[in-house]
């Protein structure tokens, strides 16, 4: 497997993202500052700033030089410490999604009373490897390096690591979601071996009493054991669900992604779909989920427990300070992110169901699909006002088609709350870089 660059610069619309392969992450650039990038890959900073005229273009070019610095985007010669996608973007949205979530299996063993995917197993033909790889080919040459597996149960996947290794092989930057019943000394150590971005542990729960009302008599003992076995071979993050069952005992749950070793701890709310449809119950209020949210970012505030990272999701967190990377009132089906089914199925989100895919790999190439398609073109061009008075203006689409009957509706889930859809990429050389 051959070396690569840390960082890769990809062609947008509005400038370019480049992505980060040490953490994974992305950070968008405008017009201004990817014509910079593209300078310094041929040229040293110093050369570049020496030919500026304007002493407080200087400043800023600096500024945005020390601050990317200590990020590891240079190298010592003072070069971009990376390579650029030779491609033309498309005009009004991403070259390719930020993130692909590839189901690789249709069964699991476990029968979750909050599971996305739905009733299984289903009886789908899986994609060959050979067509796996021809996805994964594009998909790097689309610069969507954030490729997460699914399912299902991963581990079920008698060549999940052949499926790994080639993912990694075309540059991408596989994670992994398992429940942790099937965590083994001999797979621990193999995940160990492979530069996988994330290995996600899903809990629902910091006892016994609360995981297993969900996930099934048993599971919590089992992989709180089995995670003593990964930690010693390789990173894991613990991801959590926040439903009405453990709404407050979110602090105990990163308590215990502490306690048991993992670099960090992930909550997202309950969707209601798949399984989760038929237990409408187990939905948090959005008052009750912005409550936990607000209570984990204090955690995170004072430092305790001492993870590397707690990731609380909440429409209210984000503020004027992100970069918004697509234009329309959509959420990030079909504008950040897409899935992929087992058999083929290229959907604006899993979350959104089968009756919305666009179109099928055996069919179409997933670029093809992705630029072209009729499902993803529409909802890209779904109407929205900054009221949300009629139609969509932020949240999740898929809640507004459960909730409310339509993806175009407004989502239910967030009544009520003050937000503006429409803010467009930041200039990251006054954002990113300004001094304290």
């Amino acid at each position: 497997m051959r070396d690569r660059p840390p960082l890769v610069l990809v062609p947008q619309y509005f400038g370019c993202t480049v992505f980060d392969r040490r953490n994974s992450h992305y950070l968008p650039f405008d017009q201004e500052l990817t014509g910079v990038l593209l300078r310094l890959c041929e040229a040293p900073f110093n050369s570049i700033v020496g030919e500026e005229p304007n002493p407080q273009r200087r400043e800023a070019l600096e500024r945005f030089f020390d601050h990317f610095y200590s990020l590891g985007f240079f190298t010592t010669a003072l070069k971009f410490a990376g390579e650029v996608v030779n491609v033309t973007p498309p005009p009004d949205h991403l070259l390719g999604p930020l993130a692909v979530h590839l189901e690789i299996v249709a069964a699991c063993n476990l029968a979750c009373t909050h599971c996305f995917a739905g009733q299984l197993p289903r009886r789908e033909q899986p994609l060959t490897m050979m067509e796996l790889d021809t996805l994964f080919a594009t998909l790097a040459r689309m610069g969507s390096y954030r490729l997460g597996l699914t399912g299902g149960e991963p581990l079920l996947r008698y060549d999940l690591f052949e499926i790994v290794d080639r993912a990694t092989e075309h540059g991408l930057c596989p994670c992994l979601t398992t429940n942790g019943l099937l965590i083994t000394e001999q797979n621990a150590r193999e995940f160990g071996r492979r530069n996988l971005v994330w290995l996600n542990v899903s809990l629902e729960g910091a006892t016994a009493e609360t995981n297993d009302r969900v996930r099934g008599t048993g599971t919590f003992d089992r992989v709180v054991a089995n995670l003593r076995t990964l930690r010693r071979h390789t990173r894991f993050t613990l991801a959590f669900t926040v439903m009405s069952t453990n709404v407050n005992d979110v602090e105990a749950c990163a308590e215990l992604a502490a306690h048991v070793g993992a670099e960090s701890a992930v909550f997202r709310p309950l969707y209601p779909v798949g399984v989760a449809r038929h237990h409408p119950d187990l939905m948090p209020t959005f008052a009750e989920y912005t409550s936990a949210v607000d209570r984990l970012a204090s955690m995170a505030c004072d430092g305790e427990p001492e993870l590397r990272s707690l990731d609380p999701f909440g429409p209210h967190t984000r503020t004027e300070t992100q970069s918004v990377v697509h234009e329309n009132y959509g959420c990030g089906a079909g504008n950040l992110v897409c899935s992929i089914s087992v058999s083929g199925d290229v959907n604006p989100c899993s979350f959104l169901g089968p009756e919305f895919a666009a179109s099928n790999l055996r069919r179409h190439p997933f670029d093809e699909i992705w630029h072209n398609s009729h499902r993803f073109r529409e909802i890209r061009a779904l109407p929205g006002n900054e009221q949300g008075t009629s139609t969509f203006d932020g949240g999740c689409r898929a809640r507004s088609l459960v909730l409310a009957g339509s993806v175009n509706a407004p989502d239910p889930w967030i009544a009520g709350m003050s937000h503006n859809a429409r803010h467009h990429p930041l200039a990251v050389l006054e954002i990113s870089a300004r001094r304290p």
